[in-house]
């Protein structure tokens, strides 16, 4: 099974006007979520869909900081659950958001979501992921339950 997983962490200022820029320029520099939702021909061939799950993960010290990303995520159908934590990485107890969607295709929708979050400058670190998710295409004349 082919999996694809790609994740990007970036400090809050510098991650929201270096991707702004390129998406506001077109330049092809930032890597963006629908870039990674393309098909892997080997699967296909074999009669494998895949279909791509994008998940957006905050972390902070700051909950006020991160509410703004928070609603973006609900609003967009990105279920948001909000924890609180402490990890290696960030020893000190912080909150953490964490959403995710399913995509049939390769889905604009998923950059846009990704620019709203940039945008409003929660304060905290980003971490995002696109994951394939084959699922095996059902014979001619299969029932599907």
């Amino acid at each position: 099974m082919s999996r694809r997983i790609f994740a990007a962490i970036v400090p809050a200022t510098v991650r929201a006007a270096l991707l702004a820029a390129a998406i506001v320029s077109g330049a092809g520099a930032a890597t963006l979520p629908s870039n990674l939702m393309l098909p892997d021909p080997e699967l296909a061939a074999r009669g494998v869909v895949e279909r791509w799950v994008f998940s957006i993960k905050l972390e902070s010290t700051d909950l006020k900081g991160i509410e703004p990303c928070r609603r973006i995520l609900a609003e967009r159908g990105y279920a948001p659950v909000l924890s609180k934590t402490a990890s290696s990485t960030m020893p000190e107890l912080h909150f953490k958001i964490e959403g995710s969607k399913q995509y049939p295709l390769a889905s604009e929708e998923a950059d846009q979501v990704l620019s709203a979050v940039t945008q409003a400058r929660c304060t905290g670190a980003l971490a995002w992921t696109v994951t394939s998710k084959p699922e095996p295409v059902p014979a001619a004349g299969a029932v599907v339950r």
